[in-house]
């Protein structure tokens, strides 16, 4: 069958390692080379550039495809060129493979992100868009270092239409891809499957986007399809076909020599990189930094080491308040946890661990108060639900609506206003500057260490849905849009509420009052990056 029809839509080839998802793939991609399209393929593989040669490895029968980067590049590239790469191939009709293999985890986000943000701000025609291995470039659970590369791509798959892209995942592990991407597919290439955890993901696409009798069927015969064997199932075009894919036209780059078998290294098709190359040029950023006036005095030059010195103090300053924050977010959660399963078990306070700043110096370390401690569980009652918050962000502190948030009072509530004059009658919690904190004597009447846990922006995201009532909706939108902002009839829309309606404006106060939005221009909002573990 033409699969190239159904490739206009969001595309996904699944299948394990030996599937024959390379061959589906290629295949593919060889249907839109013959029909003139506009290919670009992120290869982090090093493995296609066999399109550029025969099946038998001659130079006949390969397609004029260039290579940047890798062992076969026609324009090497570094880290730094993403953007300039994007900007020579956004305007002009070319088909390109951007090979990232040789490239370490940390240079290949950097490119990545750089080249995939300037691709989506410049491109305006049709561009078939090929992602191998895109559980790579946009995991479930990115680490913080790679949010930003996710959230590009997250962007082409979402509203990169309206732009003229047409983006193709090839996965094995469809259950490590992110579910905002794997939900946006239209068309389904669907491999051998064997584990249960990849087949779930394909379910659950199932669920939102196809039919559920026909689901039964393909879903049964996943695990036992023969090698290039698959169902292409476009619900949109009313397609659900079984199929055979043919071997490919060109050379088999991804093949494994056998035992005793020597590589086979093919002639690549000649392609013509003068004028890319000549686009690419990209001029030396120009020295910014001045040197000392001719004739500066001591007192001058003094003077500036001194503003640079305390500019660079202040911005240190600025980072670790942001740091802090972050972590408070992952101790607060582990603490409350525990409390919530009634967990917490006064022990003496020689047990209790207190944390101390890593950067003060010995003589301003924090110091265990000589006052006796509470002896048994029972001197605190129901307000050690609050102070356990408290003292999970320890040393740092809450706002007070953040604080009644997270122990699940209401902040206007008789009960919160008798528990927070307990604990501050006792001393065992302070305000200071607008925030609240546990005392060192509050540390010591919970009396444990809080349990480790996993502490990602997505279970930070799960704890506020949990503590706030209605606004899980609107805090998924916002964190599928970050790190881009949203207007407020956007988030609305998004919503299907009014946003002069009453609703919306209770959920927004509520996101908003506990410091989980911010505004980075009028009429703009976004979650916060501090929740989102970039700062």
């Amino acid at each position: 069958m033409d699969i190239a029809p159904f490739l206009d839509k969001p595309t996904a080839i699944v299948g394990t390692t030996g599937a024959g998802k390379t061959f589906a793939a290629k295949g593919a991609v060889e249907r839109l080379l013959d029909l003139g399209r506009r290919v670009l393929i992120i290869d982090p593989t090093g493995a296609w550039y066999g399109l550029r040669a025969g099946a038998d490895g001659s130079a006949e029968g390969g397609y004029q495809v260039l290579i940047f980067g890798g062992d076969h590049a026609d324009i090497p590239i570094s880290p730094d060129a993403g953007e300039a790469v994007a900007e020579a191939l956004a305007g002009r009709d070319v088909q390109a493979i951007i090979d990232t293999s040789e490239m370490t985890g940390g240079e290949k986000t950097k490119f990545l992100t750089a080249f995939l943000q300037k691709l989506y701000a410049l491109n305006k025609a049709a561009l078939h868009l090929v992602v191998d291995e895109a559980d790579e470039i946009c995991p479930q659970n990115p680490m913080p270092e790679e949010r930003r590369l996710s959230g590009a791509f997250d962007k082409i798959v979402r509203r990169g239409r309206i732009k003229g892209f047409r983006p193709l995942m090839i996965t094995q592990r469809p259950a490590v891809l992110h579910k905002n991407v794997l939900s946006q597919i239209g068309t389904l290439i669907a491999l051998k499957l064997t584990s249960p955890q990849d087949r779930k993901a394909i379910e659950d696409w199932v669920k939102g986007n196809a039919d559920a009798g026909q689901a039964r069927t393909v879903m049964s015969s996943l695990p036992t399809l023969a090698r290039g064997e698959g169902w292409v199932w476009s619900p949109a075009d009313a397609v659900l076909e079984r199929v055979t894919f043919p071997p490919i036209r060109t050379f088999d780059s991804s093949r494994t020599p056998d035992a005793g078998e020597a590589a086979v290294a093919p002639a690549l098709t000649a392609v013509d990189v003068d004028a890319l190359r000549e686009a690419m040029k990209v001029a030396p950023a120009p020295e910014t930094r001045q040197a000392p006036a001719s004739g500066a005095s001591k007192a001058e030059i003094e003077g500036w080491e001194q503003r640079g010195y305390r500019r660079g103090l202040k911005d240190g300053y600025t980072q670790g308040v942001a740091d802090g924050q972050a972590e408070l977010l992952a101790r607060m959660k582990r603490v409350l946890n525990s409390v919530l399963d009634n967990e917490l078990v006064v022990t003496s306070p020689e047990a209790v661990a207190i944390p101390t700043p890593a950067a003060a110096s010995p003589d301003k370390q924090l110091k265990r108060p000589e006052t006796k401690p509470p002896k048994t569980e029972a001197s605190i009652g129901a307000e050690r639900k609050p102070l356990a918050v408290l003292v999970a962000a320890y040393p740092a502190g809450y706002t007070e609506p953040q604080w009644a948030s997270l122990a699940g009072f209401k902040r206007t509530g008789g009960t919160w206003s008798t528990y927070k004059s307990r604990l501050r009658t006792r001393y065992l919690v302070e305000e200071r500057g607008g925030l609240w904190y546990a005392t060192t004597a509050g540390v010591e009447a919970i009396g444990f260490a809080p349990p480790e846990m996993p502490a990602t922006p997505e279970a930070g995201l799960a704890m506020w849905k949990s503590k706030l009532p209605g606004v899980g909706p609107m805090l998924d939108v916002l964190s599928r849009m970050y790190p881009d902002a949203i207007s407020r009839e956007g988030l609305a829309a998004s919503l299907g509420l009014a946003v002069g309606g009453g609703t919306f404006g209770t959920y927004l106060s509520r996101i908003r009052t506990n410091g989980l939005v911010e505004e980075p221009q009028r009429g703009l909002l976004r979650l916060s990056p501090i929740i989102m573990g970039d700062r």
